[in-house]
């Protein structure tokens, strides 16, 4: 179902409507949210707290075309409101979280993939949530933009900078394994 008819859907009351938002919502905005806090619990959290807060606010958002983008930026605002409430785990007790097939997953073997996900997950929260956005769930910069409150250009920017920190992390363990 596309995001503007779940949109009149929930904005209408249909009874049906909030299941089917969180079904569809909800493990996007799981993964999405275990990525960058490293924490299922906590991204658990995030999606019940992003539900609840899409669910009352529905009626503030204006334009149904900018659904998707509002409820990430609902879900970004609950992220990064952990991230600045605790401290960072450290990478050897980070959970699991890539237990669907992504795009990267089909191109690398699982050595590379275990390697690129400790890699990306040294990167700084705000690098690592753009190419989460953009490579994982398939974000436009415009869509980013709209999610981090940034400028299109800002967003690029990011995502070169954090393509090129991992690209150079992963020049770096390469090197080391000579």
């Amino acid at each position: 179902m596309g995001d503007e008819t779940l949109y009149d859907r929930l904005k209408h009351g249909d009874a049906g409507a909030f299941t089917d938002l969180y079904e569809q919502f909800g493990p996007r905005i799981f993964s999405y949210a275990s990525r960058l806090l490293k924490d299922s619990a906590a991204a658990e959290d995030v999606v019940q707290e992003t539900m609840a807060k899409v669910h009352s606010s529905l009626p503030e958002l204006a334009d149904k075309g900018s659904f998707r983008g509002w409820i990430f930026t609902v879900a970004r605002n609950e992220v990064f409101g952990q991230l600045r409430r605790r401290r960072p785990v450290p990478l050897e007790d980070e959970d699991d979280v890539w237990d669907e097939c992504t795009p990267l997953d089909s191109l690398v073997s699982a050595e590379e993939t275990e390697m690129v996900r400790r890699l990306l997950g040294e990167l700084k929260p705000e690098y690592r949530e753009v190419l989460i956005l953009r490579e994982f769930e398939g974000c436009s910069y415009v869509e980013i933009a709209g999610i981090t409150s940034s400028t299109v250009s800002a967003v690029k920017s990011r995502i070169f900078k954090a393509r090129k920190g991992l690209l150079k992390r992963i020049q770096t363990h390469y090197s080391e394994k000579e």
